[in-house]
């Protein structure tokens, strides 16, 4: 009963984005009998479960780049680290590197990577916006997968990219953005909570060129973010009638945070972008 208490205290605040982030952990790790990815599902087949259409939106952000192997990689914004030991496990870099503002997801990650096994993935508590501990032109390639909509300065964050890169290193971003300018109330009070903040796609290009940055691809995937998530039915498992309680108080906060996202995604549009640094 401490875990419902614990639940419905978080959901009851407001929210401020390191709350959402521990009630999401706590919350996936019962639904799923293990710590998950933190970003959205992406649709490719209706048999998938909820860990491999997240996996799929890994391995599709992971496909437009140059292969990983024996590179040295930096994930910012890595959450709970479940998506860096993945890559390293699939893609073999010579080192991921996964950074997160939060500790209490790097501690998670730290737990997961003890579990893993897993030596060549390390993580930092470190800031996007001033990567104290990432020296300059020391990384082959920097990932960002639904985080940066969490940067009050994305300005900085897009300099810090370019200065860690190696020249001819590249980088992907995906990220959320606004498609309108009026925001429901709601809208605005979640963003505040969870301190949002959202580029037009206009303002990304023109951010990009300021910070020297080359953009080989820019692609809308929304469509399959929103049906991913259209099978989050599929997902919920049977109820163990020996703590339906606290099963029951999960699965709720489960739909209503799915039906949260589902509905944020109408007025927003799901980028990635991909690029390098110019070879000086």
């Amino acid at each position: 009963m401490n875990l419902i208490r614990k639940l419905l205290k978080l959901s009851g605040t407001g929210l401020t984005r390191n709350q959402y982030y521990e009630s999401m952990n706590m919350a996936l790790k019962r639904m799923n009998n293990g710590y998950t990815m933190l970003h959205y599902p992406y649709y490719v087949n209706d048999s998938d479960s909820f860990m491999k259409a997240q996996a799929n939106l890994t391995d599709y952000c992971i496909s437009l780049l140059d292969p990983l192997e024996n590179k040295e990689v930096v994930e910012i914004g890595c959450g709970n680290g479940v998506q860096s030991i993945y890559i390293c496990q699939n893609f073999k870099p010579a080192r991921i590197t996964g950074i997160d503002l939060n500790e209490a997801n790097i501690k998670i990650a730290e737990s997961e990577k003890e579990r893993a096994n897993e030596e060549k993935v390390r993580f930092i508590v470190d800031d996007a916006q001033n990567l104290k501990h990432i020296p300059s032109e020391s990384v082959d390639v920097v990932l960002n997968i639904e985080s940066a909509f969490h940067y009050p300065d994305k300005t900085a964050f897009l300099k810090e990219i370019h200065r860690v890169l190696k020249p001819g290193g590249q980088f992907l971003i995906a990220d959320l953005l606004s498609t309108c300018n009026e925001r429901s109330r709601i809208t605005k009070l979640w963003g505040k909570s969870m301190s949002q903040h959202f580029w037009n796609h206009d303002r990304y290009h023109e951010e990009f060129k300021k910070t020297e940055l080359e953009i080989t691809r820019s692609e809308d995937i929304s469509a399959h973010i929103r049906k991913g998530w259209s099978l989050y039915r599929n997902w919920l498992p049977k109820i163990d009638r020996r703590s339906f309680f606290e099963n029951i108080a999960f699965r709720i906060f489960y739909v209503l945070n799915v039906r949260f996202n589902v509905y944020f995604l109408k007025k927003q549009q799901y980028q990635v972008f991909t690029g390098y640094k110019h070879v000086a």
